[in-house]
């Protein structure tokens, strides 16, 4: 095996279609049904608690398609603990500040 090279990991591109149809789905049947839902969605008492399931629905439904989209591209997020390679350290060259000229006592 030579030096760098790394296993190929496997893209997630059936996930990121099934949850793109998902997420379409979910949004076609919101637009689609638009009165029904402003119907209970306004009601009040319990039904209050629908718009919040809602958005949890839609939040994790599209969340997922999001991460595998990213995750297809191959953009993915630095895990905790691993370490990172620095780039080499540039010397700066910093100016030396002129001091002040004092005024002089004269008598």
């Amino acid at each position: 095996m030579t030096v760098g090279t790394e296993p190929r990991k496997r893209r997630p591109i059936g996930k990121m279609v099934a949850y793109g149809v998902l997420t379409a789905g979910c949004y076609g049947l919101l637009f689609t049904n638009a009165d029904l839902v402003m119907q209970y969605f306004t009601r009040g008492s319990w039904y209050a608690a629908l718009p919040i399931a809602t958005v949890f629905v839609f939040s994790i439904v599209h969340g997922a398609f999001a991460n595998y989209v990213w995750s297809v591209l191959g953009i993915e997020a630095v895990k905790r603990g691993e370490v990172r390679p620095r780039p080499e350290k540039v010397k700066r060259v910093y100016r030396r500040r002129r001091p002040r000229p004092q005024p002089r006592l004269t008598v």
